[in-house]
């Protein structure tokens, strides 16, 4: 009895000790199932975040190729208002002649794939150092954006104001009718209101470039992190 007692004791460790091996063979299975699972999630977002953001650096470059030439522009002919000084009937004869562009600064962002990150909370597959510049990067266009769209708003503004009293010289060929337009005008006004227009026009330029390099910048490094490692 006490022979079978022993075996049966011995038996039932056995079995125990096989049904816990068993167990943790399943889980470490089912571990590893589902982090291959996530893993695969994770490579499907690194790969449309790649897509994002390569067709945001080739639009943010074209984008601030059109500004700096814009900035170009601006800053030639305010270089001529001031090294024209004191001759005002220069500056006049100028600007009656000037032709006035407009502004080219705004970005469109490939956020889609960030915002279904974020709402999903799959944020969490990529290490914190990833995800903190995925923040930053966000942060930075939203700030781009915000402070653009102010400074167009304000700059449209301005140049209504100064077109509301002052026709483009494109739109009108005949040479009467352009002199009797300008026939009267204040001077000073319009001097002033053409220059305040566009220094109005040259910072938000100048603003757009400085803010959207910034964010060009950040969506490189962060580009060339995800090619580098797809194990992020």
């Amino acid at each position: 009895m006490e022979n079978k007692t022993s075996k049966y004791f011995k038996y039932a460790i056995g079995e125990i000790v096989l049904v816990v091996i068993g167990i943790l063979i399943a889980l470490q299975i089912n571990n590893w199932n589902e982090n291959q699972k996530k893993n695969r999630i994770k490579q499907t977002y690194i790969k449309n975040l790649i897509t994002d953001f390569t067709n945001d650096t080739i639009q943010l470059n074209e984008n601030l190729r059109i500004n700096f030439e814009y900035k170009q522009n601006i800053d030639s002919t305010l270089n001529f208002i001031n090294n024209s000084t004191p001759n005002i009937d220069t500056i006049y004869h100028f600007i009656k002649k000037s032709t006035n562009s407009g502004l080219r600064v705004i970005n469109n962002y490939n956020d889609n794939t960030f915002g279904i990150l974020i709402s999903s909370g799959n944020i969490d597959l990529f290490s914190n150092n990833l995800t903190n510049e995925l923040m930053e990067l966000n942060r930075l266009q939203k700030s781009e954006k915000s402070v653009s769209d102010g400074n167009k708003d304000y700059f449209f503004e301005t140049l209504n104001t100064y077109q509301s009293k002052y026709y483009l010289p494109n739109q009108i060929n005949n040479s009467f009718l352009e002199a009797y337009l300008w026939k009267d005008k204040n001077v000073q006004d319009v001097i002033t209101q053409f220059i305040n227009m566009k220094q109005q026009q040259l910072h938000t330029v100048n603003r757009y470039i400085e803010l959207t390099t910034l964010v060009l910048n950040k969506t490189e490094m962060i580009l060339q992190e995800l090619k580098s490692n797809t194990d992020i």
